[in-house]
């Protein structure tokens, strides 16, 4: 189930959609409604089932005709949806900028988050301070758009030699490394009435949330396409 009208935007898919569902029968109006509610249920992407939709119901809707029904076509609603779940696991398509952004980010600020809470809690210094709570959003924010300009430049290793993308990896990389960390050096001139040092529990608890954060919204929504 490939699909389509990939030269088409959303919106002309959507109305188009809209159209097709009024030629359908019943019988095939109550299959897509069992298969819909399926793939919202795990979560596929609405965009991709616009497209898929456009084609089952174009199809659908010719062969119909023939007195053909959806389930002789791609056979009951459990198997249609196991079937296009199955493919968007094989061929998983890179997510959208904004939730690679949103995974890198919270994982390298939760790492910084636990270096802090651990450092505050093994040093000896009493006058020892952790980052500061701007530092510490910055450091969350800045460290995904780093993630997301590192994965946008992932060398191919299976292209042809010369244009596997090595170069504007590095390149990537490095200028997203100085980003971040001139980021990182300009919001230590912050105040620090602005920029206010937490607790060591503080930060161990922000660095839990993050981590679990992560974990949660990358099985929710199946993030493909960043670093780690």
């Amino acid at each position: 189930m490939a699909e389509t009208n990939t030269e088409k935007t959303l919106e002309q898919i959507q109305a188009e959609n809209t159209a097709l569902w009024e030629q359908l029968t019943k019988r095939n109006e109550q299959y897509m409604m069992g298969l819909d509610k399926v793939l919202v249920a795990a979560n596929y992407d609405e965009t991709k089932k616009a497209k898929l939709y456009n084609k089952m119901m174009n199809e659908l809707a010719e062969n119909q005709k023939a007195g053909v029904t959806a389930r002789q076509l791609y056979g009951t609603v459990s198997e249609c949806a196991e079937n296009i779940l199955q493919q968007q696991e094989e061929n998983p398509e890179r997510s959208a900028d904004w939730l690679i952004a949103l995974d890198g980010g919270l994982l390298l600020g939760s790492i910084f988050a636990l270096i802090s809470g651990i450092t505050l809690f093994t040093s000896k210094e009493q006058t020892e301070t952790g980052m500061g709570i701007i530092s510490l959003l910055v450091n969350f924010i800045v460290g995904g758009l780093a993630m997301l300009i590192i994965s946008k430049y992932t060398p191919n290793p299976d292209a042809p030699k010369g244009k596997r993308g090595y170069g504007k990896y590095i390149a990537a990389t490095t200028g997203a490394m100085l980003l971040w960390m001139l980021a990182m050096t300009v919001s230590t001139f912050i105040p620090t009435t602005i920029n206010i040092a937490l607790p060591a529990v503080a930060y161990l608890v922000i660095a839990a949330a993050g981590f679990g954060a992560k974990i949660y919204l990358k099985k929710r929504y199946r993030i493909t396409g960043g670093i780690f």
